[in-house]
């Protein structure tokens, strides 16, 4: 009987036991589940549509670290800020004298990127076992050169980079003086510490006493910014455009901007139309940027790298390319040298590992990498690039609105009676953002007054004349505008397999030529497009080969295909295009020369919108300044800039034809 008894105890409390594991189940399934819906949301979020799914998981893992709650359950769990890396001055890489950037700073970003791309990719754990392999073939398989791609692309995605040689060699002799100046300062560890737009403040400086402008005012604004704790900036150096607009009227105009280096800015214009006037201002990049965005470009030369395929109809071969004879998994005397091969321009690529099989001489196409690198930054770093790639323009709030009033019936300021035809050339490299306006949604320079653009005197303009375009996919863009208003018939025509190539045009009767060159490397081909070497062209080659004889317009651009590099690369190039002008204009007296230069974007691919933006400028229009009469700065930048255009292919892209060929024209 007692027996009975507690047999029948025991199923009781196993009986309860079930019941209360049971309940403390389902709790703990229904929190589970309502965290799990709250994360699917999240990582949800937008339309994405992802091509790659590495992109899909780099996405993922990228939301998992912006979201606050999320980082605030890592905090209640012991979660700690990474510690402040210690500042010691070490001068013994030539890349780093006279920068703040130190050996601590690069081993504490290196084992912070490795155990961060571990945790996105377990195959990076294998990699970082021996990294500097993954870069080169392991030489098992004849024809290797997709596989070779794919290790490459891993070490890159993998924060692979530890080559030595790489890091220590400087980018240029001395530092740029903008490098001076952002790499004189720490790199960003708390991204409260950079500037904040939506905490930032415009107000006008001159403002008449009755609140009522005239058209042709000048208008000054001081913009104050703040970092994301509320606190004003004490340094200058962030990238800050000021534009006012009315979209009702087509009218927009961008402001002159002075960086009085202590977190304010002055953005000074005119009133060029009467009626309502909007003001927008935005963080275009922050100091903090522009240093992460160097400290890369110092040590790794390059944000977003290159490969070569070498081939023979027995094998084949991928290896990376740079722009300087340093690269991960090789030594100096395993590098191809083909700057000849690339029209003057340096260009590096590692030597096959199968020398029995390929040599140098075997080098047949380029590929760029389909994802941006990893590399080694801070928390902080990596999350203000993200940032700018995904959220901008960064507007500054305000809720200014002027009342301008004409003195006569016109609505606008009145056309400048000097045809731009009869404007000195030269002047053009003088032009500042507040160089002209848009009115009716057309441009209208201050300085002289564009004809009408249509077919009939793009016709009458050009009769006689070969027109060259040299650059990138903006140069095409501008060739297929020409295009469309001389009715000429194609020689050569895109193909989709040949998306970047030559492209030639006649209209016979009339004598007009029109040709695209796409530039030599470093130019980005389309996504897995691997680019032969025979269909891109050196634009110094292309300037020596126009003969003494004949009326020729030259357009030359050299923009986004170069900003992921150190701008050392640009400027090299440009001071070879330079003197390939300077030859042509010497034998040729009826060659004229168009330099187009960046304009502004806050959208397209990523990785490319870190442009060192007035910087890049400078270097532009320092290079063809002082050449002459037959030489033109088309100052694009300033209308990108009030429109607050987004795409790196502008919708106005239109406006720099008129405003070019306006110039060039009847002259």
């Amino acid at each position: 009987m007692s027996r009975r008894r507690c047999i029948c105890c025991t199923r009781k409390n196993v009986h309860r036991l079930l019941v209360v594991f049971t309940i403390v189940v389902l709790v703990l399934t229904s929190r589970y589940l309502q965290n799990l819906i709250k994360l699917i949301d999240f990582l949800n979020e937008g339309d994405t549509l992802y091509t790659n799914p590495d992109d899909h998981i780099k996405d993922i893992y990228l939301k998992l670290i912006e979201k606050p709650d999320v980082i605030q359950l890592h905090k209640r769990d012991g979660y700690q800020e990474e510690p402040e890396i210690a500042m010691t001055s070490d001068p013994t890489w030539p890349s780093l004298r006279g920068t703040s950037i130190t050996m601590a700073e690069i081993k504490g970003k290196f084992k912070r990127c490795r155990e961060t791309s571990i945790k996105q990719n377990k195959e990076c754990g294998r990699v970082h076992e021996d990294p500097l392999a993954f870069w080169r073939s392991n030489g098992t398989v004849r024809k290797s050169k997709d596989e070779d791609f794919r290790r490459i692309s891993l070490a890159s995605d993998c924060c692979a980079f530890e080559h030595e040689n790489l890091m220590r060699l400087p980018p240029r002799e001395s530092l740029f003086y903008w490098e001076e100046d952002y790499l004189s300062q720490p790199h960003l560890s708390d991204l409260m510490d950079t500037a904040d737009a939506s905490k930032s403040t415009i107000h006008i400086i001159s403002e008449p006493a009755n609140g009522v402008f005239t058209v042709g005012d000048k208008v000054e604004f001081l913009v104050t910014l703040y970092d994301g704790n509320g606190n004003k900036r004490e340094l200058g150096g962030d990238s800050v455009n000021l534009w006012l607009y009315n979209d009702d009227l087509g009218a927009y105009i961008a402001a002159d901007v002075t960086d009085f280096q202590d977190g304010s800015y002055s953005a000074t214009t005119l009133l060029p139309w009467s009626g309502v006037v909007k003001v927008n201002a935005t963080i275009a990049y922050s100091r903090e940027l522009y240093r992460a965005v160097l400290f890369v470009q110092r040590l790794f030369k390059t944000t977003h790298w290159f490969t070569a395929t070498f081939a023979t109809p027995e094998a084949s071969e991928t290896t990376p390319c740079l722009t300087h004879p340093e690269l991960p998994g090789f030594t100096k005397t395993e590098v191809c040298n083909l700057t000849q091969e690339n029209g003057g321009f340096p260009w590096y690529c590692g030597k096959p590992v199968k020398s029995q099989l390929l040599n140098c001489s075997n080098y047949a196409t380029v590929r760029r990498l389909d994802m941006n690198s990893m590399f080694p930054l801070t928390r902080a770093e990596e999350l203000l690039m993200r940032y700018t790639e995904t959220r901008r323009p960064f507007l500054i709030p305000n809720d200014i609105i002027l009342k301008v009033v004409s003195k006569s019936t016109h609505l606008s300021l009145p056309l400048p009676k000097l045809q731009c035809k009869d404007r000195r050339l030269p002047d053009t490299f003088d032009d500042t953002n507040v160089s002209g306006y848009f009115f009716n949604n057309t441009w209208r320079p201050f300085a002289c007054r564009l004809p009408e653009i249509n077919k009939q005197f793009m016709l009458d303009c050009l009769r006689n004349t070969s027109v060259l375009y040299l650059g990138d996919s903006n140069s095409r863009s501008q060739n297929d505008l020409l295009r469309a208003l001389i009715q000429c018939q194609d020689r050569k025509r895109r193909y989709k397999l040949t998306w970047h190539a030559m492209l030639l045009c006649d209209n016979f009767t009339m004598g007009v030529s029109l040709a695209y060159y796409p530039a030599k490397h470093p130019f980005y081909g389309s996504f897995q497009e691997d680019l032969s070497i025979d269909v891109i062209y050196s634009s110094v080659e292309k300037l020596d080969s126009i003969p003494a004889e004949g009326k020729y317009i030259v357009h030359l651009h050299d923009f986004l295909h170069l900003v992921p590099f150190h701008l050392s690369v640009l400027e090299h190039r440009l001071g070879l295009v330079r003197l390939a002008v300077q030859r042509l204009l010497a034998r040729n007296p009826t060659a004229y020369i168009i330099y187009q230069s960046a304009h502004s974007a806050y959208a397209g691919w990523r990785g490319i919108r870190h442009k060192m933006d007035y910087y890049l400028l400078d270097l532009q229009r320092n290079a063809m300044k002082g050449l002459g009469e037959r030489v033109m700065f088309a100052y694009t930048w300033p209308m990108t800039v009030a429109v607050k255009n987004m795409e790196t292919h502008p919708e106005i892209s239109h406006q720099f034809l008129n405003l070019y060929m306006g110039h060039i024209c009847g002259r």
